[in-house]
């Protein structure tokens, strides 16, 4: 006589599912949160080549002070590094509270599936070869 063979202790289709259902789910999670830290990195990155490519600019600007100051910045550092197509507008330039201090702040506003609203800064601080100061602000947007 043949025996029916009965699996309901092993591994079923339904305990499959059930695992489904919350490592897929899971999973979604962790890669979209990755990427958009990932994409957070990037443009934090792209930040501090803006910062850096300001500063070399007005390193070589003999007057801090003159009026095609932004211009210039315009002209020279543009907005090619600025993140996802975003252009860059430059502050009236104030002063620094040292002598011969160059300070560079760029800003952009990261808006991302997890990390929403968030406001990326760097700032880079150098010295003049001029003896002048100034302290000016990037906003890409």
């Amino acid at each position: 006589m043949k025996t029916k063979h009965n699996f309901r202790n092993a591994f079923g289709m339904g305990q499959i599912m059930a695992m489904l259902l919350v490592v897929l789910p899971t999973l979604a999670f962790i890669i979209t949160l990755m990427t958009d830290y990932w994409s957070v990195m990037q443009e934090d990155y792209k930040l501090k080549l803006i910062a850096n490519q300001t500063s070399t600019v007005l390193d070589s600007e003999q007057d801090l002070r003159s009026n095609t100051l932004n211009a210039t910045l315009d002209t020279e550092v543009g907005s090619r590094l600025c993140p996802k197509g975003t252009t860059i507008s430059f502050s009236a330039p104030a002063d620094a509270t040292l002598p011969g201090q160059v300070i560079v702040t760029i800003k952009y506003t990261h808006n991302g599936p997890y990390f929403k609203n968030k406001t990326l800064s760097t700032q880079m601080q150098t010295y003049s070869y001029h003896d002048q100061n100034i302290s000016i602000t990037g906003t890409c947007q």
